[in-house]
């Protein structure tokens, strides 16, 4: 009669808001483990961490394993007889090192971390379990490539890599947001597919030592397929051919987003910021000027043109209408430069229209947040109104390990107060 095996692998989104999954999984392994154990299942666990960022429209990925985050071991993955030591192990400890080892930041792009999960060296299929546990909490649907490059969208190569996961006899265990994409998962045979909510909170709603549990139990008493695996195709979104440039840290990629209204951008914090620019561009003749308006401690502060100069936070220049901008056409230009944020807890910033004619989204304008550790986040400048003030963003500090950048786009007649966005 053949051992009770089972190479289970966890394929788990490491974008920054997936940090109390991780905790989580961490802290109730012991329930995925007790009904194997009691079953007398040998068991090899594999990690499949993922993030991705951006540098300019070119996505670059990370990928943890068992056996470190180096690019050369998704090389290794499709090498004629990958290392299976370097992707499965049986120390139970060794993998909770691996997924301690992981840092959640940018972004995710789930289908083809699913892809690449399904081209794993898992022990032949007469003698293990295959399983994949697929934990997310963004849309199949979000991903940089699927929003930005209309022409390589993963979505479209996604029945594939469900094909292959099916011929290779692959049970598939899923938690992420219900969506078009994740229904078309139900039709995997052996798949059990269950939706959270999104977003950073989600995990909060969620038992998470009942899930692993009742996954431990279902794969104790699931059957050995006992039969050959067929043939199937590798690499279906072409990752074993990516060039070293590919293969770089996503939180040292460049991170761009443009927000909607009322959305907010988390900064990277992971290393000090050296510097933040908060830059206003506007394009039409118009004299818009950039105003930092923050509370530091219990005092207001506020940096424009008129004063120029707080410790920590300077402005380069009044623009005015255009008589600096270059030629007509061209973007004006006003910038505020943030040392540190330490000691500011609320930001605004926001401009002011002294020529009053038309309104704010007229002007072509926009403010751009960069930072030291790579973030660019534009906020477009799309208010209707024709109130002589807009707050156009906010830097919120108030939770320094977590600062972020939201779009407000609301306008006013009077000066703003921090307090009050």
């Amino acid at each position: 009669m053949p051992a009770n095996k089972v190479d289970i692998l966890f394929a788990i989104d490491a974008s920054e808001s997936m940090n109390p999954c991780f905790q989580k999984l961490r802290e109730n392994l012991r329930r995925f483990l007790a009904p194997l154990n009691q079953a007398s299942f040998s068991i090899r666990f594999g990690l499949l961490a993922y993030n991705m960022g951006v540098d300019g429209r070119n996505a670059i990925y990370e990928h943890t394993f068992i056996g470190g985050s180096d690019p050369q071991l998704l090389r290794g993955l499709y090498a004629s007889s990958p290392d299976s030591a370097k992707y499965f192990t049986s120390d139970a400890e060794a993998f909770l090192h691996s997924l301690g080892t992981v840092r959640p930041q940018g972004d995710e792009n789930t289908p083809l971390a699913l892809d690449i999960a399904a081209d794993f060296p898992f022990a032949p299929v007469d003698e293990s379990r295959r399983v994949i546990a697929l934990f997310s909490n963004e849309k199949l649907e979000s991903n940089f490539l699927e929003e930005q490059v209309p022409e390589d969208k993963p979505l479209a190569k996604f029945p594939q890599v469900l094909r292959k996961i099916a011929t290779r006899k692959i049970a598939l265990y899923s938690y992420l947001p219900a969506s078009n994409a994740a229904a078309l998962m139900t039709r995997l045979p052996k798949s059990i597919i269950k939706s959270i909510d999104e977003g950073p909170d989600c995990w909060d709603k969620v038992d998470f030592g009942q899930i692993l549990e009742q996954m431990g139990k279902s794969i104790s008493v699931s059957s050995l397929q006992m039969t050959r695996e067929p043939e199937y195709q590798p690499a279906t979104y072409g990752q074993n051919t990516w060039s070293n440039n590919t293969f770089v840290s996503a939180g040292d990629a460049r991170r761009e987003k443009i927000l909607t209204t009322g959305e907010p951008a988390r900064l990277d914090v992971s290393k000090p910021l050296r510097w933040i620019h908060a830059k206003l561009f506007w394009r039409q003749q118009v004299d818009l000027d950039l105003h930092a308006i923050y509370l530091c401690g219990n005092n207001q502060k506020h940096v424009y043109f008129n004063h120029r100069h707080e410790p920590n936070v300077t402005l380069d220049k009044d623009e005015g209408v255009g008589e600096h901008g270059g030629r007509v056409g061209s973007y004006k230009e006003e910038n505020i430069t943030i040392e540190s944020l330490d000691g500011i807890s609320q930001m605004l910033l926001a401009t002011k229209n002294y020529t009053e004619s038309g309104s704010f989204a007229d002007y072509d304008g926009k403010v751009v947040v960069e930072t030291s550790n790579g973030d660019k986040i534009t906020v477009p400048l799309t208010s209707q109104s024709r109130d002589t003030w807009c707050v156009i963003a906010k830097i919120d500090n108030r939770n320094p390990a977590a600062p972020e950048v939201k779009n407000l786009n609301r306008t006013t007649d009077d000066e703003p107060c921090p307090g009050s966005y």
